[in-house]
């Protein structure tokens, strides 16, 4: 093993008067956890490993392993990608962040800390699934609470709440799962770095720790800045040292239009060449005559054709893809406003913009595949073996277990983003399938307890169908989707409020038309011994609902303005 740490101190219940120098773990460490019997090393290459004494779970060994004399690899999960650049240990639980953005956890789970939605010990390393959406760029884990910082600003928190220390404003004493913190929603002030900031106790009590979002950092120092820093590279020669050759102003005239065209060739064909080894999203091989030298020379590599591709690989993979395209898409972007208002580039634009919509084209066939296998996916979440010796027992409360796994895939199912009208017809199919086979059990079950079809009243289960999809009319609020778009950080793509106002009232609309569409399909979404009148008052909220969005967000604005306006005339 190499040289690894020196460590003295307080440590647990020992005090080490004098410095000794670790030697456990081969190759270099970039960080370490120091548990009061135990000790977590992350590794130079993302991996970590754990050594030492530990009951509840923090070494990750499992729950087999609560002792290790030498450092053993801690076990991730089967799909876990990339590797890990940052750990962070609260009272007894650990958070690790790796280079993807996804947040695993495990050790004590009293309040909730580690942020999977139930109070149970984890002896493993587990995602955290509720933001495993969210690339998050840093963790942060403060006693028995957690937080995670978005790439888009956005915190959350999770973990013990004790007199609402996580200031998620409500005073639940434990949030068990990842929740933003909607007071901190703001282009104006967003949250750029966490910090810990530990003060020092008065007398015999102890120091408090504050949690600090910073808004506004200064750059980082430059290398003249730095200690020991210098105005150059040592042995270059400084900037001018031999007089300027061509003023500035020469050399823009002489070399502008030539460097212009090299630049953008040169990263167009650069992108050009990433996109086609990105290979998700391309155009099926339906017709070989139709096949390029980029595709026949991908598919010969690794034996796959793009619809197998498609098919078969992770959706975390597909997901990286996308963000990959979208990359792109940015830079080209970028690169195309540097001369948007420079006259003789109009062939310029052409590559620039056929290149943009051609990456376009691949991340929206990327997104609706996401979509398409996740709602396949979920039909067979939601399965119930019936032995034959169960046959004839216990059948209500089996039904009642199947209805309530069936309500949790129904709900996961709506929540689904569809992208375009072959995902959202494949979403509406799947619900309305559920739907009818929770009508069929909610029968059963009224038969089973009426001990005869004779007593029983056919319409319940049909009527509290109708009752869900009013719910979801009703839980749905343009304010909610508002907070849904800061949260995502989309409100920030548009160039004025007006033109957000405008996507908002669209999209709110759109969804809520997604909720009553499957009415739509009469024939197999009513049923017949409920009056018309029942679904005709369903389809007339939603259409109130969609007026009222459009009003209660100008009034959101209005008073945002007005707000605004209030602060100018103060300062």
């Amino acid at each position: 093993a190499d040289k690894n740490f020196w460590l003295w101190g307080s440590w647990g219940k020992r005090i080490i008067k004098i410095p000794f120098l670790t030697q456990k773990v081969s190759g270099r460490i970039r960080d370490v956890i120091i548990g009061p019997t135990f000790i977590v090393a992350l590794r130079e290459d993302g991996t970590l490993v754990s050594w030492g004494e530990d009951k509840q779970g923090c070494l990750g060994l499992g729950t087999d392993i609560q002792l290790c004399t030498e450092p053993k690899p801690i076990p991730f999960p089967t799909d876990f990608q990339g590797k890990v650049v940052d750990i962070q240990y609260g009272k007894h639980h650990i958070l690790a962040l790796t280079n993807h953005g996804k947040v695993y956890s495990w050790g004590e789970n009293p309040d909730g800390q580690l942020g999977l939605n139930d109070l149970q010990t984890r002896y493993e390393p587990n995602l955290v699934e509720e933001i495993a959406q969210h690339p998050i760029t840093q963790i942060l884990a403060v006693d028995n609470m957690s937080y995670a910082l978005t790439k888009s600003g956005v915190v959350y928190a999770w973990g013990e709440n004790k007199d609402g220390s996580l200031a998620l404003e409500h005073d639940n004493p434990r949030v068990t799962k990842p929740e933003p913190m909607y007071r901190m929603f703001s282009k104006e002030s967003q949250v750029k770095k966490l910090q810990i900031k530990e003060s020092g106790g008065m007398g015999n009590k102890q120091g408090t720790k504050t949690v600090v979002a910073f808004v506004e950092l200064a750059d980082p120092l430059s290398d003249k800045e730095k200690i020991g820093g210098f105005e150059h590279p040592l042995g270059e020669q400084p900037q001018g040292a031999d007089g300027p050759v061509l003023s500035e102003n020469d050399e823009k005239e002489i070399f502008e239009g030539v460097d212009l065209m090299a630049k953008v060739m040169d990263n167009t064909q650069a992108w050009w060449t990433h996109m086609n080894e990105v290979r998700h999203g391309s155009p099926y091989q339906d017709n070989p005559t139709h096949n390029d030298e980029y595709q026949e020379a991908a598919g010969k590599e690794d034996g796959c054709t793009a619809l197998q591709l498609d098919t078969f690989v992770s959706l975390d993979r597909l997901e990286r893809a996308s963000n990959e395209l979208d990359m792109l898409i940015q830079s080209a972007k970028a690169q195309l406003s540097e001369f948007k208002e420079k006259k003789g580039t109009k062939n310029v634009k052409f590559m620039l913009c056929m290149f943009m919509d051609d990456c376009k084209l691949r991340r929206e066939k990327i997104r609706r595949t996401i979509a398409a296998r996740s709602l396949i996916d979920s039909r067979g979440m939601s399965t119930t073996q019936v032995s034959t010796l169960d046959y004839g027992q216990d059948e209500v409360n089996r039904l009642q277990s199947a209805n309530n796994q069936l309500h949790r895939t129904l709900q996961k199912v709506k929540n689904q983003r569809t992208y375009d009208v072959f995902t959202k017809t494949l979403q509406d199919s799947i619900v309305e399938c559920i739907e009818c086979k929770l009508q069929v059990h909610e029968n059963e079950i009224e038969i089973l307890k009426a001990g005869g079809p004779k007593q029983v009243e056919p319409v319940k289960s049909a009527l509290r169908t109708i009752k869900e999809r009013w719910g979801d009319l009703k839980r749905f609020s343009i304010y909610n989707f508002f907070m849904e778009c800061k949260l995502h950080g989309q409100e920030w793509e548009y160039k004025s409020e007006e033109e957000f106002l405008a996507f908002l009232v669209s999209s709110s609309d759109q969804r809520i038309d997604g909720i009553i569409s499957r009415d739509k399909d009469q024939q197999f979404s009513r049923d017949l011994l409920v009056p018309s009148l029942a679904y005709d008052l369903l389809v007339e909220n939603a259409e109130l609902r969609k007026m009222c969005n459009t009003y209660q967000l100008k009034v959101m604005i209005m008073g945002n303005e007005q707000k605004k306006k209030l602060q100018s005339e103060a300062r």
